[in-house]
């Protein structure tokens, strides 16, 4: 049985070995196909969206970078002389992460954490979908309270997708008796590698909030883009006295 190639490990060491114009291509259930450079993960800092920005300078103490990708938003904490530790599920972007400096860096799937505290965690480019199901998005968010030191922030980065169902008028059609409207199916190709289907999950800052509190968690608006993308800042309610 073929096993699934690590599409993002092998793009990342292309464009290590000087490949700077490949692309992969991203086949979305609900969009158009799309291409996406590889090159865009290794932006520097000032290459990096608004939203970005604002959330890497917020970052305080022992920071987790969770599905870091190529590593340039741990690199750039790491240059702020903070200790950062970046995970991905990808070998080859773990091995791309440690040539480019990183220093922590390990493969790892976020639910599998343990035994360590962080001040600032982060899930940036969309990382609310590391959930892949709105059912699981409280198991998430309880498994990141777990890691969390009592006074840090989570920054979560999603997208509400309701605009792909709004009618000209405003109103939108949503199945109410379906799967939730940002549950999504992803697929990744790379040359003539195709990687195998996994779900996404894009919510809605609305039941973000409500999900969050289920998971004793405060949320706050932090940042909202014109994209309909935005981050929310999440921290640890105080017990009562």
């Amino acid at each position: 049985m073929p096993t699934n190639p690590d599409i993002f490990g092998l793009a990342f060491h292309d464009f290590l070995d000087g490949k700077k114009d490949e692309e992969i291509l991203v086949k979305i259930d609900l969009f158009d196909d799309e291409k996406l450079p590889v090159s865009y993960f290794f932006r520097s800092y000032d290459q990096m969206p608004e939203w970005e920005k604002v959330v890497l300078d917020e970052c305080q103490g022992k920071v987790l970078d969770v599905g870091a990708g190529a590593g340039s938003h741990a690199i750039y904490i790491q240059e702020q002389e903070f200790d950062v530790t970046a995970i991905d599920v990808s070998p080859g972007a773990v091995q791309c992460m440690l040539l480019r400096g990183v220093k922590n860096v390990f493969e790892a799937d976020f639910f599998t954490l343990n035994n360590e505290k962080f001040d600032t965690i982060l899930f940036l480019m969309n990382g609310a979908g590391m959930a892949q199901k709105i059912h699981r998005l409280q198991e998430m968010l309880e498994k990141a309270a777990s890691l969390l030191t009592p006074d840090g922030s989570i920054y979560i980065e999603s997208t509400d997708l309701l605009y792909m169902y709004e009618n000209e008028d405003g109103s939108a059609m949503i199945n109410l008796a379906g799967e939730y409207y940002g549950e999504v199916i992803y697929q990744l190709e790379y040359k003539n590698l195709k990687g195998e289907p996994f779900p996404w999950l894009f919510v809605d800052y609305e039941n973000l909030s409500y999900i969050a509190e289920l998971a004793n968690l405060n949320c706050e608006l932090f940042y909202r883009g014109e994209l309909f993308n935005y981050i929310a800042r999440l921290t640890k309610k105080k017990p009562a006295n």
